[in-house]
């Protein structure tokens, strides 16, 4: 077999009439074997039915914050700039790629996203909702990891990476609140925020709320995320 068709998923800027994604991604996924392909948000059902035709897996990226009505909460005042064409159009997607038994790797709004779909909640704010937290947005470069999480030992996650401590980037400042009951949590951080979520049984589906993509070509572990995706997607 070739390299397995991964799509994957943009950011879109409603006011500048763009679609956007980092650079980060497509090496990452390239590097690991995989052949990247961008899916730009579409609201066309028909549409959405040929992007699942045609890829062998799905990556969905990170970007901004989701919107709380979604998971059946008011928003906050530090609930950022929402998306709601992007936000419909990724958890189409992921509904309907699990019912074609897509594997699915989610990175940080990702890993939200998976959660979201399948009955989770977020917190809006670590900072406001969640006491005695880490820094989660951290203002050193992307590529530098500013803290650890711990892996469980029972998790598939911990198989990829064969460790039980990885220290990681953080750019976020919201995280999963309730875990759906199609997951369980693969891995915290120290504060008990949780970090990386899989789904219990089928296709391969992982989500983790730091960002390998841009940790990849210095730290092995990172780069196991990847090509374990990308060995999930070729079968």
């Amino acid at each position: 077999m070739g390299r397995p068709l991964i799509g994957i998923t943009t950011n879109h800027s409603d006011r500048e009439k763009e679609v956007r994604l980092s650079r980060y991604y497509v090496e990452a996924v390239a590097a690991a074997g995989g052949l990247p392909v961008l899916l730009p948000p579409v609201r066309e059902q028909e549409i959405i039915t040929d992007y699942l035709e045609r890829i062998d897996g799905l990556l969905l990226s990170g970007g901004g914050d989701i919107d709380p009505l979604i998971y059946g909460e008011d928003p906050l005042p530090e609930n950022g700039r929402l998306d709601p064409l992007r936000d419909n159009f990724e958890l189409e997607l992921v509904k309907r790629a699990l019912e074609r038994e897509l594997s699915i790797l989610g990175i940080c709004k990702g890993c939200q996203v998976l959660n979201i779909a399948f009955g989770g909640s977020l917190y809006q704010d670590l900072y406001r909702q969640k006491s005695a937290v880490l820094k989660h947005v951290q203002e050193a470069p992307r590529w530098y990891p500013t803290h650890r999480v711990r892996i469980e030992a029972d998790s598939h996650l911990y198989r990829i990476v064969r460790q039980e401590l990885i220290e990681v980037n953080s750019i976020h400042h919201q995280a999963i609140k309730e875990v759906s009951p199609c997951f369980k949590v693969a891995a915290y951080s120290a504060d008990g925020v949780i970090e990386a979520i899989e789904k219990k049984e089928g296709a391969f589906v992982l989500g983790v709320q730091w960002h390998p993509e841009c940790l990849w070509q210095d730290s092995k572990e990172n780069f196991n995320i990847f090509k374990e995706f990308i060995e999930q997607c070729r079968e």
